[in-house]
């Protein structure tokens, strides 16, 4: 592929607004988006560590570990879950280790506060949790954690429902519920501040946490926003009729490698078809997921086969974007911009985090 003319989005500048506007769009989110309100994957494995086996590290020694152990941070992880079976612990009782640890930051930061008692309970039930108590939620989140990743595309997903440019599909592979929940939230802040009656907002969007909920579930054109590596939902009120799917989860060694080896599991055919089916835009992602990378290639390949068909030529410029912060070193961006050409991916770069809400405005062409 010739490298002549390959440039990066500069998501934020008007020159490319819209420019993923046209046809159908898929938004695949990762951990990042959700920094400051949960903890990163390198924060979430130390508290793991540390509470499984009774340690103390730091970040800086933890992070020295790591880095001599050559190990990734679900290798950690699984660690962690093998000490807690050979203490006659069972995987349930460390997925709520994982639960505490997930919304921990939450709980500590309403601490004091009118919502502290109810706050986990409205995550765990935004759509039937009382009026009251939404509004109340909705100050805390949005007075606490306003210029936050996650706040921002929650406000820029329900302006794009609005002026019909949502995402046809919301692919994540985070553990938590906040995104969706979020939503549901605002939704019906705003629908309460507005007119009455007042009973139910739209809810443009719908959360599928399982395969078998898609054949047996009417949707009603709401963007699904697909769970592939399960969930995990605060205050699980009934094991025997689960809301959450921390029965699918994701965070071991054990179920990386069981994904990976595996023939047409879930993530990988739900991948595989919005990768070649639509252009995606990923949001807090490292892009260093070996399956995710995998995945990418396999559908470059496809992709670009038909485009020399169609169009009798090779594409210069990805048609998947990977939103993230510009490198200060010029050197160092042109790494990043020509780093995953193979995959079909070139960046969209914004200057800070905090930006996010106002970049997906743009290349969506949202107001």
């Amino acid at each position: 592929m010739s490298k002549k003319g390959l440039v990066a989005v500069d998501a934020s500048d008007a020159k490319f607004r819209g420019c993923v506007a046209p046809g159908r769009w898929t938004l695949c989110l990762g951990a990042g988006i959700s920094r400051g309100i949960t903890p990163t994957w390198f924060d979430l494995t130390k508290e793991i560590v540390n509470s499984t086996f009774n340690t103390n590290y730091d970040a800086t020694t933890f992070e020295k570990h790591i880095t001599s152990s050559g190990w990734g941070l679900d290798a950690w992880i699984q660690a962690a879950a093998n000490e807690f079976s050979a203490k006659k612990n069972t995987l349930d009782d460390f997925k709520d280790l994982i639960e505490s640890i997930l919304y921990g930051k939450l709980q500590k930061d309403a601490a004091g506060l009118p919502i502290e008692k109810h706050l986990l309970t409205v995550l765990n039930s935004p759509i039937r949790a009382p009026k009251n108590r939404v509004l109340e939620v909705c100050e805390f989140l949005e007075n606490t954690y306003k210029n936050s990743s996650l706040m921002g595309i929650a406000r820029f997903l329900i302006a794009a429902a609005k002026a019909e440019r949502k995402p046809y599909s919301i692919i994540t592979f985070n553990a938590d519920t906040l995104l969706e929940t979020i939503i549901y939230l605002l939704l019906r802040k705003d629908h309460y501040l507005g007119p009455a009656p007042h009973g139910h907002p739209a809810y443009h969007y719908k959360a599928v946490n399982r395969p078998s909920l898609i054949a047996h579930h009417q949707y009603n054109e709401k963007t699904n926003i697909y769970h592939c590596h399960g969930t995990i939902m605060p205050k699980q009120t009934s094991p025997k009729r689960p809301k959450d799917s921390r029965d699918r989860l994701i965070f071991l060694e054990q179920e990386y490698l069981r994904i990976s080896s595996s023939i047409a599991s879930w993530p990988e055919t739900l991948f595989l078809f919005h990768s070649q089916t639509t252009r995606i835009v990923f949001a807090g992602l490292s892009m260093s997921d070996a399956n995710i990378r995998r995945w990418m290639r396999a559908s470059e390949t496809e992709l670009s086969a038909d485009h020399e068909q169609v169009f009798s030529g090779k594409r210069v410029n990805p048609e998947h974007l990977w939103l993230t912060t510009k490198p200060s070193e010029s050197g160092l961006a042109r790494i990043q911009l020509v780093s995953m050409v193979h995959l079909g991916i070139r960046p969209a770069w914004i200057d800070k985090w905090s930006d996010i809400e106002l970049a997906l405005r743009n290349i969506l062409a949202v107001r």
